[in-house]
C-alpha cells in the first residue's frame, strides 16, 4: 500500500488510530447493552497483527480482528464486564493520545523539512 506520505510509520499509526478508534466504539457499545440479556461483549485485536505487518514492510495491510467474548455470562445471559470496559476504556484513551501525539510529531517534523521553519 502506498502512502500519502510514503512512510512506513504513518501507516503503521494509521492503522493503529483505526484499531483504537473501532475498539472505542465497541466498549461504548458494551457498555452500552450491560443489561441486554444475552448480550455477548465484543473484543478487537489488531496490535498482533499491526506489529507483523510492519516488520513486514507493509502496515496498511494489518487486519482488524472482531470477535465476541465467550467469557462466563452473568445471570441475565450477559457477559459484560463494567470494571474490564472502564479499565480497557482508559487504556484505549491513552494509546490513542499516545498514537496522536506521535503522529503530530512526524507532520511538525515534515513542515520544518518543508519550510525550514520551527
Amino acid at each position: 500500500m502506498a502512502f500519502p506520505i510514503g512512510d512506513s510509520t504513518m501507516g503503521a499509526l494509521q492503522q493503529a488510530l483505526t484499531g483504537l478508534s473501532l475498539r472505542q466504539r465497541t466498549i461504548a457499545d458494551n457498555i452500552a447493552n450491560i443489561e441486554t440479556p444475552g448480550f455477548l461483549s465484543g473484543k478487537i485485536d489488531f496490535e498482533s497483527s499491526l506489529k507483523r505487518a510492519y516488520a513486514e514492510g507493509t502496515p496498511g495491510a494489518a487486519s482488524i480482528g472482531r470477535a465476541r467474548s465467550l467469557e462466563p455470562t452473568r445471570t441475565n445471559g450477559s457477559n459484560v464486564n463494567l470494571d474490564e470496559e472502564t479499565l480497557a476504556s482508559q487504556q484505549t484513551l491513552l494509546t490513542t493520545q499516545l498514537a496522536t501525539a506521535a503522529m503530530t510529531t512526524k507532520f511538525q517534523r515534515l513542515r520544518i523539512a518543508i519550510t525550514g521553519q520551527a
